[in-house]
This record gives C-alpha cells, sequence and structure tokens, in this order.
C-alpha cells in the first residue's frame, strides 16, 4: 500500500512539473516519428514522380527543379512556393503547402552567386562620370566588357521577372531569386528567356550587346536586396581583371 502511495505521488510531481520529462511515463519512449515522416516522404515522393510522368508544365518545372536541386545549392521555399503558384488549379497540392511550410530558412542567393558572363569590369560600383553622357551619377551595378554575342547566364536560380527596353539599359531582364533578391542585365542584344520563365544557376539568358547607352559591347550587372542597389563585386564568386577609366 505504501509503494503504491508513492507512485501516485510520483506520478501528481511528473503531471504538476509538465510532460518534458521522460521519465513521468515510460509509454513516452515509443516515439512513431520516424514512421510519420516515412510516410510524408512516401507521398511526397508518389506526388513528384507523378509530376515527372506526366507530360504537363508542372511536371517540367518539376524535372527542372529537381536536376538544379542535385547539381547546386538551392532556395526550397521559394522553389515549392513556384510551383504552387502556377499548378493547374484541378491539382491538389496541399502536401507541397505543407511542406513549403516546414521548409527551414532558405538558402541565401547572394551566397553562392557565379559570374552572369566572361570578361573585364569596365566600370565598377559606385559614383562615376557615364561614358556617353559625361554626366557624374551613381552607377548601381557592373559593366562587364565582353565580345559582342557572348553568352550571358543567370547568377542564382530563379524567375523572369520582367523584360523591358530603354533607352538607357537597352534590352534588359530582371531576374527574381527569392522574396528579397533580384538582379538586372542590361545592354542585351537578345534575351533568350520569358516572363515567367522559371530558370537554373548557370543558363543561358541572353546575349551580349550594345543597345542602350554605351560605346561597345558589355553587360551591365545589377543586385538589389530588398530593393536596394548593392555591389555585386561582393557578392559573386571568383574575380574579374578590372579596367579603370571607362
Amino acid at each position: 500500500m505504501a509503494r503504491f502511495g508513492r507512485k501516485l505521488q510520483n506520478i501528481r510531481w511528473g503531471e504538476s512539473r509538465g510532460e518534458e520529462y521522460p521519465w513521468q511515463e515510460r509509454d513516452d519512449q515509443y516515439n512513431f516519428s520516424w514512421l510519420k515522416k516515412s510516410i510524408v516522404a512516401i507521398i511526397i515522393f508518389v506526388i513528384v514522380y507523378g509530376f515527372h510522368i506526366s507530360d504537363t508544365t508542372v511536371g517540367q518545372m518539376v524535372d527542372e527543379g529537381i536536376q538544379y536541386t542535385v547539381s547546386t545549392q538551392t532556395d526550397f521555399a521559394y522553389v515549392i512556393e513556384q510551383v504552387v503558384s502556377r499548378a493547374p488549379s484541378t491539382i491538389d497540392l496541399s502536401v507541397l503547402k505543407k511542406v513549403q511550410m516546414a521548409v527551414s530558412k532558405p538558402a541565401d542567393p547572394l551566397l553562392y552567386m557565379s559570374k552572369p558572363v566572361s570578361g573585364k569590369i569596365v566600370s565598377p560600383f559606385g559614383w562615376r562620370v557615364h561614358p556617353v553622357s559625361k554626366q557624374e551619377m551613381m552607377h548601381e551595378g557592373i559593366d562587364i566588357e565582353s565580345p559582342l554575342g557572348s553568352n550571358i547566364k543567370a547568377a542564382a536560380a530563379g524567375i523572369v521577372k520582367a523584360i523591358t527596353d530603354n533607352a538607357q539599359y537597352g534590352k534588359t531582364l530582371i531576374v527574381e531569386h527569392s522574396q528579397d533578391v533580384d538582379t538586372l542585365y542590361g545592354h542585351l542584344g537578345e534575351i533568350l528567356v520569358k516572363q515567367g520563365d522559371v530558370i537554373s544557376q548557370g543558363q543561358v539568358i541572353g546575349k551580349v550587346g550594345k543597345t542602350g547607352m554605351v560605346n561597345g559591347p558589355l553587360l551591365y550587372f545589377e543586385v538589389r536586396e530588398r530593393g536596394k542597389a548593392i555591389d555585386p563585386e561582393t557578392r559573386l564568386k571568383g574575380d574579374f581583371p578590372t579596367t579603370e577609366g571607362k
């Protein structure tokens, strides 16, 4: 009887302290979370495989996403968000939405950007006298001199946000990499993607041109974080040869 009283007292003490202590109930040691995770993984695999074998736009997006994922660092939450937003309304994407909510903090595109074109920097980030207008102004990107028609590659994975043509930067392409990070590619001679296209890092998105206010073929490359221009050289992997005075 005394033993029963001590056992009852211990149980009550455990209840008053909360359920954070594993010894208050021995049944808690049988944790079936691994089974739940396995079931969720199987469901995700079935959904992804279904998209893979389907002849649809979403299926193509999933294939491209998987190919990119196995080759480089990926912002999983952002990729899932783009798939969900572009999927036909008839498809049940509730599982993908749950995965999106469960994904940890996404990878920062600024940590793994690659050089968009081969060449040398002829005008760095900062104040300068414009080579055409001869006016002093803030240069919010970098000018990379490269032969006419050279391939321009996406610095990071993302989605084509806008395509414009204006007097200053000529044919211009803007890529959204996350909710906070955009890149801009200016003075293009040719644009090889369309607005809304999902692109991978290193994908050829255009050709070097001399459209807009330039004296020769080059790429104007700009990086914006939360709408503010930052020096692209601090974010790109690898070094550029630099030529001052242009």
